[in-house]
């Protein structure tokens, strides 16, 4: 018997998904993720972290890991994130992730992104094909600049193609005051709840959206009204919620979760944020860099899911200096997308930002 190195560990873990050997605990994480969800499905998202992350030593930093993965995937499209169904087991829990089947969202006529789970297989496409994805992004891409009908060669392997629309789920355009005022009449008929809830935290109004890890805290006595909260549960993420608060104590309290259109619970609960934050007269802002040919967005919360999707169909997404994240995109598509930021997050572009 001999002690494993990390780096040997996660270079067995690559052969045994059917990768090519490598040091690269990145490179294994998404890849691991997707085995797993169709293995466990269905399962809790704690389940499906504590599958990948322990057999690679199970670490706090490798949990922390593997959960932005798997957030990413759900993201985008690969993991499902939904209520349970009739015919699930009793002991499943409400929120469940499963499989999503392979398919593909044409960026152009020769380049797609590449979503679902291929059950045991790393990959539903054929050798030549998946030597050519790009995996290195939160989404997977394939770019055959020789073929123009890339996405007739993907559907004659398979994979159903999702139309740009039906992928993106873009909302109805509403104004930030109806948007709110549309989740305030539902928590106004909501039944009255313990005062103190063990755990909440909600996203105090004090401090700039600038400084999104910093808003959240526990409810003061200073606290009244409407307030996005989220609180620890036994299994999965957090619990998404929008509570009423009188003095600093709970009286009402809904949760947010998975709509029948997938809509993630911190979906409903990112863009409740915006609409507050711009109805407050402080939207959130995202800094806009120019340079040259490309353009950055820098953003400093996080974007509910059809936004990350739809900046992911123009653009690419890396860490950001002075923020969550960046999108990088040619310059010639800022405009449009600085227009959907507008309309469906009430966000607004700052130039001045980015030369901080």
């Amino acid at each position: 018997m001999r002690a494993i190195e990390p780096a040997e560990l996660v270079a067995l873990t690559s052969v045994a998904l059917g990768l090519p050997p490598s040091g690269a605990m990145h490179g294994v994480l998404k890849p691991a993720l997707r085995r797993g969800s169709y293995l466990l499905a269905p399962c809790s998202s704690a389940d499906l972290i504590r599958f990948v992350s322990d057999p690679l030593g199970g670490t706090q930093n490798i949990r922390d890991a593997v959960e932005l993965a798997l957030e990413d995937l759900i993201a985008y499209g690969d993991i499902l994130e939904m209520r349970k169904i009739v015919g699930d087991e009793w002991d499943v829990p409400a929120v469940i992730l499963r499989p999503a089947s392979p398919a593909f969202v044409l960026r152009s006529p020769h380049e797609a992104i590449i979503l679902g789970v291929a059950g045991d297989f790393p990959s539903a496409l054929p050798d030549d094909l998946a030597k050519l994805v790009n995996d290195d992004g939160p989404v997977r891409t394939l770019n055959r600049p020789d073929d123009q009908e890339l996405g007739a060669h993907l559907r004659s392997l398979g994979l159903s193609e999702l139309k740009e629309g039906a992928w993106l789920r873009l909302p109805a355009v509403a104004s930030a005051k109806d948007y709110v005022d549309t989740l305030r009449a539902r928590l106004t008929v909501a039944p009255f709840c313990a005062p103190i809830i063990d755990g909440l935290e909600i996203l105090g109004p004090e401090k700039s959206s600038r400084f999104y890890k910093g808003r959240w805290r526990s409810p003061l006595a200073t606290d009244s009204g409407m307030f996005v909260a989220r609180r620890p549960q036994a299994y999965g993420f957090k619990l998404w919620s929008v509570v009423d608060l009188e003095m600093g104590k709970a009286r009402r309290l809904i949760d947010l979760s998975p709509t029948d259109s997938f809509e993630r619970g911190c979906d409903s609960a990112w863009r409740l944020q915006a609409a507050i934050d711009a109805t407050r007269d402080s939207p959130q802002e995202f800094d806009v860099l120019d340079e040259g040919a490309l353009t950055h967005f820098d953003f400093h919360c996080p974007l509910p899911s059809f936004a990350e999707r739809r900046l992911a169909l123009v653009g690419s997404k890396s860490p950001a200096n002075n923020g969550l994240f960046r999108y990088s995109m040619p310059t010639a598509m800022q405009k449009a997308e600085i227009a959907l930021l507008q309309s469906t997050l009430w966000m607004q572009p700052n130039r001045e930002g980015a030369r901080r």
